[in-house]
């Protein structure tokens, strides 16, 4: 949690009377409901109170006084129409707008009677529902998700908006949730409950190391071999580029609303090693697909893939969840609204997928020209040597041959000159590697997430049933009508043969199990997308990585390449400059 942002700011009254009016409420520790009771003081809306207490705590439910000024600050910030960000904070930090807070001074007195989350913490509900029983003593937390949820009259605004109207349909008795009061429920932001394991949200982090095998593949057609090792497992394997294929159609084939590592293309060579290493570290930050049997065997089993696949029994089938389990106390109209949103944060998705490619091809570009400016200095700092000066010839008058103490100092402190210039170069090549390795690397990782997670948006657009929800229950209604008409239950023709009714009673026993079933499928695909969309807001942490890791790297070149200068102009300062000096007496 980077909650040292604002440490050394001086905050105005306001944050550390709010700290303790929140310490009041929760029972002498700021817990994440007082934290919540606190913003909803500020009047911003739930989906943004919810964004801030997801950036402000770590997953442990418990609030330093850093972290709860690091959530103010960002309240500040909405109530001033900018966003609420770390990025945002850390740009406006010595400019911050004070927190309005209407009444803070009276939120320990009306704690006991405000609402509180959906999720309690330490809950019944499974934080990971794919961990087996040996890996139930993961710590798992929940996080606030509020950015999922919309205020009451917002859906209706959306449905308008988008056309989605059609598909708010009632829910047969079979699939109605238990839900809470729909009038209780509208002040709260509820919290999903998703793995916080922080590895997940670490993209720096690497698990597995990847490099060419020396020695090809194949017999006939040859293939490279890679040598795959993980920290985790402690183990090395061999598998080539069609393993990796393989392991990435399995993973969308058995979690298909489920956000996914990007295998990269066969193509390009030279870039396919840092695109597989990237795949497999994907692949081993998410708690879920690390567990999975097939995922330790890719990773562990040191016979060839192939081997495994032929004699392994295979588990291809989709996942299956129960989703008012996943659900826990969350209420199903706050994944419905949510899901009538996807179109909007499809949009939302795209727009980041294209603002990280911006992002990453302009620091390459950056860190080209530094390469460029590094060569270029070197080119100059050469021709400062004397060693590379050419010969002159003696002819003509001595006297403007002889090497005079001036020009002896001057060939010697443009030698020194050359040198300082030499390390600048370095320094300039030195800081366009790092931009390039580094930071438009870590970019390229969270471009990733961007990239899998609209993925998975079009999966579940190609995949959901809403439509056939419709079609079916159309046709089932209309196939209940006339065998109320065909058993004499309303006007109509006279009762028709036995076997008429019983085709009839079949269909719509039929139909009534289908729309049942495609039900079902369609409720599984909105809580996976309201806990997907949840992690995917949770990747914007490592935001903060990324820039103070940039920051920190400009400071660290530009003092040295400061310091470079510094001796460059302290040998300037030394060269020769009375004009008679460099000609003999």
């Amino acid at each position: 949690m980077p909650n040292v942002l604002i440490d050394k700011v001086v905050l105005p009254p306001v944050y550390a009377t709010a700290f303790t009016a929140a310490q009041s409420a929760g029972g002498g520790q700021v817990t994440r409901n007082a934290l919540q009771q606190t913003l909803e003081l500020s009047g911003l809306p739930r989906h943004i109170i919810g964004q801030i207490v997801l950036t402000a705590d770590s997953g442990s439910g418990l609030l330093t006084q850093q972290d709860f000024n690091l959530a103010l600050a960002m309240a500040a910030l909405a109530q001033k129409n900018m966003s609420p960000t770390l990025e945002s904070v850390m740009f406006h930090k010595d400019e911050l707008p004070v927190p309005e807070l209407a009444g803070v001074e009276s939120l320990a007195n009306s704690s006991a009677e405000r609402p509180h989350s959906g999720v309690a913490l330490g809950g019944n509900a499974p934080d990971d529902p794919w961990s087996s029983a040996a890996t139930n003593d993961i710590t798992s937390s929940t996080a606030a998700v509020g950015a999922l949820s919309l205020t009451d009259n917002e859906p209706d605004q959306l449905a308008s908006k988008t056309g989605k109207e059609a598909f708010r349909q009632p829910q047969s008795e079979s699939t109605k949730p238990r839900t809470a009061n729909r009038d209780n429920s509208a002040l709260q932001t509820y919290v999903p409950k998703i793995n916080m394991e922080e590895v997940q949200w670490q993209l720096d982090k690497e698990e597995v190391s990847i490099k060419e095998a020396a020695e090809k593949g194949g017999i006939v057609f040859k293939h490279t071999n890679y040598e795959v090792s993980t920290r985790t497992f402690s183990s090395m394997v061999v598998r080539r580029y069609k393993d990796f294929d393989w392991i990435s159609n399995y993973l969308v084939t058995r979690y298909p609303y489920r956000m996914h590592a990007n295998l990269p293309p066969k193509g390009f060579p030279d870039n396919r090693l840092k695109g597989l290493t990237r795949f497999a570290n994907a692949i081993m930050r998410i708690p879920f697909l690390k567990r999975d049997a097939l995922v330790i065997q890719f990773f562990t089993n040191t016979d060839e893939f192939a081997h495994v696949l032929k004699v392994g029994n295979l588990d291809m089938e989709s996942e299956e969840i129960d989703p008012d389990e996943e659900l826990g106390d969350t209420p199903w109209s706050e994944v419905q609204e949510t899901y009538a949103a996807f179109d909007d944060f499809y949009t939302q998705v795209a727009r980041d997928e294209e603002r990280y490619r911006i992002q990453i091809t302009v620091l390459e570009k950056i860190a080209r020209y530094k390469q460029a400016i590094g060569d270029e200095l070197n080119a100059y700092s050469d021709t400062l040597r004397t060693a590379n000066a050419p010969r002159e010839s003696i002819s003509g008058s001595r006297k403007f041959h002889v090497q005079t103490a001036s020009k002896r100092a001057l060939d010697s402190d443009l030698n020194e000159l050359s040198m300082s210039l030499s390390d600048v170069s370095l320094l300039e090549k030195a800081h366009g590697e790092v931009l390039k390795t580094i930071s438009a690397e870590y970019l390229r990782r969270l471009y990733d997430v961007v990239v899998a997670m609209k993925l998975m948006m079009d999966r579940m657009r190609r995949t959901e049933k809403r439509k056939d929800i419709q079609r079916v229950r159309e046709r089932n209604d209309a196939n209940r009508k006339t065998l109320a008409q065909l058993n004499g239950e309303s006007p109509g023709p006279d009762p028709a043969d036995r076997s008429s009714i019983d085709r009839l009673e079949r269909l719509v026993r039929e139909d009534t199990a289908e729309q049942q079933k495609l039900e079902h499928e369609q409720r599984c695909i909105e809580v996976r997308f309201y806990q997907e969309l949840a992690r995917y807001k949770c990747y914007e942490s490592f935001l903060q990585t990324i820039y103070h890791g940039y920051a920190e790297e400009q400071i660290k070149h530009h003092s040295m390449a400061l310091s470079a200068w510094k001796q460059a102009l302290s040998t300037a300062d030394d060269l020769p400059a009375d004009p008679q000096g460099f000609i003999a007496n």
